[in-house]
């Protein structure tokens, strides 16, 4: 009787830590975009995105649509009739979720490549971004802020939302994650 137990008490005691996994939830996301357009800087934020990034494998994706790139700080700026207001783009990529988990220090950059869709427009581009990672403070071993920088080019892109604006366009992706397991 009592191998029986020690021996259901080691399965229990394995099964427990080792299967646990860990598990990130995002939250708090938001899109922020800075351009010029005759001389002018334009800086105008949407804080109504969802991005996912999935802990396991790195994938991450955000799907975005025209109206979430749309300014709303110039009037009658950027939209076209010939455009529809719901154009998905998708920006996904593989971040290195080994490194950001074991990540020690309180913040870290990595370059990371996300890769630019649109059906609609027959757009597929790679972007590259500049990833930065903020683990706060020492009691929050589960928690990081995410922020990616990256540059579109408007004679690259084309894209109906950024219409008369300069070349250089440039956006960030900001959100939080927490494990909810380890």
């Amino acid at each position: 009787m009592k191998t029986f137990i020690s021996i259901a008490a080691v399965i229990l005691m394995t099964n427990f830590c080792f299967g646990q996994e860990v598990r990130y939830q995002t939250y708090k996301a938001q899109l922020k975009i800075s351009a010029f357009k005759d001389g002018e800087n334009y800086q105008w934020e949407n804080k109504n995105i969802t991005v996912v990034l999935d802990y396991r494998t790195g994938d991450f994706i955000t799907r975005l649509k025209n109206t979430d790139m749309l300014s709303t700080v110039q009037p009658g700026f950027n939209q076209q009739d010939s455009v529809p207001d719901e154009l998905e783009y998708v920006f996904k990529g593989i971040f290195p979720v080994t490194e950001i988990i074991d990540q020690r220090s309180i913040s870290r950059t990595y370059p990371v490549e996300l890769q630019l869709t649109c059906d609609y427009l027959g757009l597929d581009e790679t972007l590259g971004f500049e990833m930065s990672i903020t683990r706060p403070g020492t009691n929050s071993g589960n928690y990081r802020v995410f922020s990616l920088h990256g540059k579109m080019y408007n004679d690259q892109l084309r894209l109906p939302a950024f219409a008369g604006f300069d070349n250089e366009i440039d956006l960030w992706i900001l959100f939080s994650a927490f494990s909810t397991g380890r």
